[in-house]
């Protein structure tokens, strides 16, 4: 029963982000059925191995805050988004290890899918209850709890903080 749940369960949230990008499209924001996101997996052995999400997707997913600091930012900031392991639970994992985060500039960055499990990495699309904007290194922006972790302290972390995230590619 275990092993047949977690299919079934990738299987229902696939359902829901389609039916989510749906409804985006059919509403009259300007913004609706435009891919903010691309998720992909290519240790995927069938079914949908790329997922687009729109804003209205993203924002319908639960929603974490984290307050911590960052070389980017003055003091301790509150950031809100959906947590990344969530939103990579959208296309499933697969027996994919690594993820390749790339923002709108063509930056990329690679790091172990574990990271996303060991901390609460949240896909930022608020700072201090204010959505980000492209002039502010939104609308996604990879945040890490610096501060809750000694380890988080290391400058390498500073690199994963990649903004205006526009794809996740899992390997």
């Amino acid at each position: 029963m275990k092993n047949g749940f977690l299919p079934a369960l990738r299987i229902v949230l696939r359902v829901a982000v389609l039916a989510a990008v749906l409804a985006g499209a059919a509403g009259g924001t300007a913004s609706a059925g435009t891919p903010m996101l691309t998720l992909s997996n290519a240790s995927l052995p069938a079914g949908p191995n790329t997922v687009a999400l729109d804003e209205q997707a993203l924002l319908d997913m639960p929603q974490v805050s984290v307050n911590t600091s960052n070389e980017f930012v003055d003091g301790v900031t509150e950031f809100t988004g959906p947590l990344a392991r969530d939103v990579i639970g959208l296309i499933g994992r697969g027996t994919a290890t690594k993820a390749r985060l790339t923002a709108v500039n063509d930056y990329t960055v690679e790091l172990d899918l574990a990271e996303f499990e060991k901390y609460d990495v949240i896909f930022a699309l608020a700072m201090n209850g204010e959505r980000l904007s492209l002039r502010d290194k939104g609308p996604i922006w990879v945040i890490y709890p610096m501060d809750d972790y000694a380890e988080l302290q290391d400058p390498s972390y500073n690199n994963r903080l990649i903004w205006q995230l526009v794809k996740v590619e899992l390997k």
